[in-house]
Formats: structure tokens, sequence, C-alpha cells
């Protein structure tokens, strides 16, 4: 232990503490109360004392910089086991500074080129190129490279995060010639594109290229619906088998004995009428939910059920459990409409059963931002607002490791930015939805096999699932996506700061509107109104980073947005809505063409 520690300052080794994830402050604040108080040798032997206790908590918590080793290390096994990322003689060098040919060939494969370039001879002028040579004379080919000079690549030399930015966002197909970006801002614009703040990156690395390589696996090029990894997929670069075990690799952030799933049904005509509810639970019955798996229900606004279980006209609670459905006693006097009946079912649902993952469904009818969530059929059809469903949820004081409307039209950036502080990823639907709805059953019994599957692997089983069992089952078009609500404010922004050719609404105009099944709603796909804008592009795409869209459908990127054109006179309204989700004064000028 260095002198200098000895003469730090409290504040100061507190510092130190908390970059340690060690929270000290309590000690240090008593420490601060009482030092006053001591004397002569009692104070040296009380510094000591704490001295000695904070070197302690120093020694046995890990290092922010192992922490990130440790991860990093999981980016490059899982590139490793899909023959993207190789090691050395010293094994995988986390920690060196990647070097100019070890970012070309990265590229490279992230590109899908490797199998041609290693089937095929090309030609350069470089003397130094060594095992690189083949990308080398592939990249000056096709003019993806130049040289340091007429004879000499520089392959040994090092390279920067910008330079590799710079790399990824062109096989993510943002170019700058055409004005994406430039060199200068390629870290924050690839931090844009990938949801991911590389401004704060201390320093570059094998490890760092490894993470950025990971991440953009799991990116949608520009205009594109599936990931890069998807597309390597289909070209047969690696298998279906092989992606999912990296994506395992390095998507598990915790480790989970056990999950809750809540489902807040507002039964509606959709049960009354079609018996949709009572067939889901059959689907939730087939997927054998039992130790791994909670799942409990809360019922309530329709007039009847096509079940056994359920009380007509009745808001009750369930629990399933052992293949039955299990009812809990309640007195539950609110409208399923009301946000206090949400929020009580969710308190009551993390005290019934704690969990260290939690899922919300919302399930009945949706109707975008303009109209709101669940049809109450014994409260004149009222719907819950989107600032309520927010609120209601804050109220809970619960985070959901996933929040999914098995509803229409919910896929909104409005949606998303008024859940942002409430979940981690939003699953949802842009347009219309069968009837049929979510498929329970292939991901429920995935859970329950597999409990530490990864939040983000059942939520692609949500999107695979429904696109195969409600699609088919409908013959109608559907998409449905799952967004990433961190990246909700960064959308946001980029709406705020952008300029545009045409007012909103004349976009709109020249814009298929979304839901017509439904009524009106002034719904519109986010990217078909702004998608000029490579920004709103970004971070729309980061934002709704899995999309899935059954055969043919156009024109379904992942997220829409409110823009006033065909009911003009909620204008008022919704500038309340919006005001009330939280989105800023700026953002609404922006949307109702006031700037």
């Amino acid at each position: 232990m260095s002198v200098w520690f000895f003469l730090c300052t409290f504040d100061e080794v507190a510092a130190l503490i908390h970059d340690y994830n060690v929270s000290v402050k309590p000690y240090v604040l008593q420490f601060n109360k009482e030092i006053f108080k001591w004397k002569g040798r009692i104070l040296m032997k009380n510094i000591r004392t704490v001295i000695i206790f904070l070197i302690f908590l120093l020694a046995i918590t890990p290092s922010a910089a192992a922490q990130n080793s440790a991860q990093n290390s999981s980016y490059a096994e899982a590139l490793n086991h899909l023959g993207l990322f190789n090691g050395t003689g010293n094994g995988y060098e986390l920690s060196r500074v990647p070097t100019r040919a070890e970012a070309l060939v990265m590229m490279l494969r992230l590109w899908g080129k490797e199998e041609e370039i290693l089937k095929n001879t090309y030609k350069d002028p470089f003397h130094d190129t060594g095992w690189e040579s083949p990308y080398v004379s592939f990249a000056y080919t096709n003019g993806i490279v130049n040289g340091m000079n007429e004879h000499r690549f520089g392959g040994n030399q090092q390279t920067s995060l910008n330079q590799y930015c710079a790399m990824i966002l062109r096989v993510l197909g943002y170019s700058e010639t055409k004005g994406d970006f430039t060199y200068e801002s390629a870290v924050p614009f690839a931090s844009m594109v990938l949801g991911i703040d590389l401004t704060k990156e201390v320093e570059f690395n094998r490890g760092t290229l490894a993470k950025i390589s990971s991440y953009v696996l799991n990116t949608r090029p520009k205009n594109q619906i599936a990931t890069l990894g998807q597309i390597l997929r289909e070209t047969d670069v690696f298998t279906t088998q092989s992606l999912n075990e990296a994506r395992s690799l390095w998507e598990q952030d915790k480790k989970i004995e056990s999950s809750t799933i809540l489902i807040y049904a507002v039964g509606s005509d959709l049960e009354s009428q079609q018996g949709r509810l009572t067939k889901d639970l059959e689907e939730i019955f087939r997927g054998q939910p039992n130790q791994n798996t909670k799942i409990l229900i809360q019922t309530g606004g329709t007039l009847k059920y096509h079940n056994e279980y359920m009380t007509a006209g009745a808001s009750e609670r369930f629990e399933i459990s052992d293949g039955q459905l299990e009812k809990h006693e309640s007195l539950i006097q609110t409208a399923a409409s009301d946000p206090k009946t949400l929020r009580d079912f969710l308190v009551w649902g993390k005290s019934v059963a704690p969990n260290e993952r939690y899922i919300l469904i919302l399930w009945d009818h949706g109707y975008g931002t303009m109209g709101g969530f669940g049809a109450d059929e014994l409260n004149g059809r009222k719907t819950m607002k989107v600032s309520e469903l927010s609120e209601a949820i804050d109220a809970s004081d619960m985070y959901f490791d996933l929040i999914v409307f098995d509803a229409c039209l919910m896929g909104t950036v409005e949606t998303a930015y008024a859940l942002r502080h409430n979940g981690k990823y939003l699953i949802a639907s842009e347009d219309s939805t069968p009837a049929g709805g979510l498929y329970y059953t292939t991901w429920i019994s995935a859970m329950e096999r597999n409990p530490q599957i990864s939040t983000e692997r059942v939520g692609r089983l949500i999107l695979d699932s429904f696109t195969l069992h409600s699609g088919i089952e409908a013959n109608i078009p559907t998409t449905m996506s799952m967004m990433k609500l961190s990246q909700a404010e960064s959308l946001v922004k980029a709406i705020e700061n952008a300029e545009f050719d045409l007012s909103l609404t004349d976009l709109a105009s020249n814009s298929e509107l979304l839901g017509k099944n439904e009524g009106i709603f002034d719904q519109y796909d986010l990217i078909d109104i702004m998608g000029k804008s490579s920004e709103i592009t970004a971070t729309a795409q980061a934002l709704a980073f899995e999309v899935r869209n059954s055969a043919g459908y156009k024109n379904r990127n992942g997220v829409a947005l409110y823009v006033p054109n065909r009911k003009i006179a909620y204008t008022d309204e919704m500038k309340e809505e919006l005001k009330a989700i939280g989105l800023s004064s700026k953002y609404i000028k922006t949307i109702f063409n006031e700037n």
C-alpha cells in the first residue's frame, strides 16, 4: 500500500471506495461527526482503525477493471464460438491495444466476407503484411483501406476507438460520404447506433473491441429489420444454434433461479364474446409452469368468462400452481381501467411471489398513445392512458425485466418513453394484432425448463412464437418488436433536434395510417415518416432492436409515434397527455409543428 493512500482525505477515500462499488458513506459521515470529539492518542488510534477498515474493504472488493475484464472475456468467448475472434499464443490478450490488421480482419468478418476472402486471390502493393495478407489484399482491391504509403500497410500499428467505430459504422450501412457521420463524430454516432455510451471508454483494447463487436451483431444495419447477427446466420456464416449459444454468454447479467409473471387481464369483449383469455389460459397450462415460473393473474373488465375458474363480471386474483388455477381471496373495489387497480395488483403480486426477475403482461385491446390500453366492458369501455400506466407502475415501486403488451398499437415512442424507468425491455406491436395475441406455451415452457434463460432470449421467443402462431392462425400480417427502454431518451432527443423538409402533418399524410382496423388514432411508423434523418434512424433502431414482421409486411420498422393529422380536434387533449408522459415542450412543439 502506497504512502499516497494514507495522505488521502476522507472524502477522497470515500470516492475511491465508491469506484469499487462499496458504499461507505454512512461510515464516513459518522466518522466526520465523531472526529472532533477525539483527542490525542485516541484520535490517532481511531484514524488508524478506520484506515485499516477501508483497506480491508478494498482488499475484498473486486475492482471495476477486474469486473470489466471478466465481462469482456465473455464477449471474446462468444465471438470465438462464432469463429469471429481468435486468440494469440498468449490467449485473447484483452488488455492489449488492437493492431490495424486485427481491427480490419474483425471488420471483414462482421461483414461476412471471410469465406470469399479465403477462396480468392487478390493483389496489393504492400511488402509488410503477414498473416493478414489475404484480408488486406481484399480490402485494398475493394477500396476499403489504403496503406501508410505506397508499399507499407502498417498492420502492426495500433488502432484507435475512433478508427474502429468508423469501421463498424460502415459495416452497418452508415456512410461518411452520404453525411451520416464524420470520422470525428464516429464514437458518439456509434454510441447512438449500438445503444451504448462509448464516449466514456477510458481505453481501447482488444477487450473493448470484442464488446463493441458483440453489440454490432445485435444491431440492425441501417434501414434493415434483421440484426447483423441474424443476417450472418441467414448467409450461413454461423448457425442459429451457435448464435444462440454465443448470445447466452454475453446476455445474462445476473443469476436467476426463478421468475414471476404478472398478467393484468382486462377481459373486455375479447373474453366475453370470443373466449380469448380462456384460450390463452390453456396455452399457459401447456407450458407447464411450476417452481421455476410463478404466474399470477388478475381479471376484470368483462361481462362473462368461458371457463370454470372465473366469475362473470368480477375482478379476481389467481395463481397457477401444479397445473391448476388457484383463486386468492381479494376484495377489488376499483375498475380494471383504474390505475390504482393495476398498482394494487403489482404490489400484491410482489408480496405473494417475490423473485429475481419480473415480467408484466398487459392483456386486452390497445389503441396507441391517443386511445390508451384496455377496454373495460364494465365501465363503458374506458381505457387507461399511457401516462396512467406509467404512474401505476411507478407507484408499485417495481422494476420489470420485460413489460409486454398483448394488445394492439402500443409499440410507440411515447409508450417507451413513459415506461423508460419502469423496465429494461418493452415488447409491443406498432400496428393491429390478431385477436389470438401472444402464444404463451413456447416461452413459458422455455423459462420453466431453463430458469436462467436470458431475458433477451425470452423476448425473442415471445416475438417468434407470436409471428408463427398468431399470424398464421389469423392469416393477417403481423409486426412486433422488443425495445431497449434505456434508448427511449436518445430517440426523443434526436426527434427534438431534427429538421424536416415538410411539416410532420404533411409527412404523416404521405404515410400509412396504422391500426385502421381499430379506428383512427393518428399513429404512424416513425422511420417511415422521419427516416431521412440518420440520427433518428440510428436511435429508433437502437430502441427497437429486435423486430419481427410476417412475410411481405412493409414499412413496419418496430416503433410508431403519434402525429396530429386526421383527428385535429384532439390536439389540446393530446398535448396534455404528452406532457403527462413527461415529454418536453420542445418535443411537443416539434410534433405539433409549432417550432
